[in-house]
């Protein structure tokens, strides 16, 4: 009887843990990206997002993702991609988050240069 409820209660703590656990973000790949000025599609409530995302090593590769709504322009954000091209999950995050290397090649101005 002891063991019963033991069990029933290690039971009980999983389906109730379970409840709190974002399968969206779970065991997915973690990228960040820069939210771009072009590359934006609308496609009637949903808008895509063509860019460039970077992993934790500061290693880079093309992802597409769409959002419900229009996302500002410039915000970082730290994307939950799995099988290699699905995004399942984002969300905005401080640019003290975001590896150097985005920061370096996303942040900077295009320099103009005066023609003579």
């Amino acid at each position: 009887m002891k063991r019963a409820f033991t069990i029933g209660g290690v039971v009980l703590i999983l389906f109730l843990g379970w409840q709190f656990v974002d399968t969206n973000r779970l065991f997915a790949d973690v990228y960040y990206t820069k939210v771009p000025s072009t590359n934006v599609t609308d496609q009637g409530k949903r808008h895509t997002y063509e860019t460039i995302g970077y992993d934790e090593d500061g290693k880079k590769r093309p992802i597409t993702f769409e959002a419900p709504i229009r996302l500002a322009e410039g915000d970082f954000l730290k994307l939950y991609v799995k099988n290699e091209r699905t995004v399942t999950a984002y969300e905005p995050v401080p640019e003290s988050e975001v590896p150097a290397q985005l920061k370096d090649e996303q942040t900077e101005e295009p320099v103009s240069i005066p023609l003579p």
